[in-house]
């Protein structure tokens, strides 16, 4: 009971809704066999699991008693800089918006958002040699070489939730 009132406390409620959004759109791209349903589910659960980690740094703010309606982790942080204080939770998230799983979530959602000009040859690893194995991204079909498979993204969903667990755990009154 303890554990679902913090959560309703720091309108946790949302940020489970999406990631369930995100679930049912990838069970329902998993069994289709029509080329342009499986993209539609798929860029679907993308912007729901973008949306799970919006709702999220939301959560944030509500835990940290910020009157931001729309935050950034970036406001966030600024926030409670004013404050003198940090937010480890939003460390972790911006560590993962540079390079991990959140990065790539984000990239993928900007490319549902934007087209990719016609002649650009997608590349999914960095040119770093610290390339991590979960920058790959499968081909659905040559002209949506971008489009993760929804195995991809049911991985990237499991990431974020453990993720949003292990912070959520940590997120004690300050």
């Amino acid at each position: 009971m303890a554990g679902k009132t913090r959560v309703a406390k720091y309108q946790a409620d949302r940020t489970n809704q999406k990631l369930y959004f995100c679930r049912l759109s990838c069970q329902t791209a998993g069994s289709t066999n029509d080329k342009q349903l499986y993209q539609a589910h798929c860029e679907t659960a993308i912007f729901h699991l973008y949306g799970a980690l919006l709702a999220f740094i939301q959560e944030l703010g509500h835990f940290y008693s910020l009157n931001i309606t729309s935050p950034t982790l970036l406001d966030i942080e600024q926030a409670l800089g004013e404050r003198t204080q940090v937010s480890p939770e939003v460390q972790r998230l911006q560590q993962l918006q540079q390079q991990g799983f959140v990065a790539n979530i984000e990239r993928a959602y900007e490319r549902c958002l934007y087209a990719v000009p016609p002649d650009t040859i997608v590349d999914e690893m960095p040119s770093s040699d610290s390339a991590a194995p979960d920058l790959i991204v499968n081909v659905v079909t040559l002209s949506n070489q971008w489009l993760p498979d929804e195995a991809t993204i049911r991985e990237w969903r499991q990431q974020l939730l453990e993720l949003i667990e292990q912070l959520r755990a940590g997120m004690v009154e300050f």
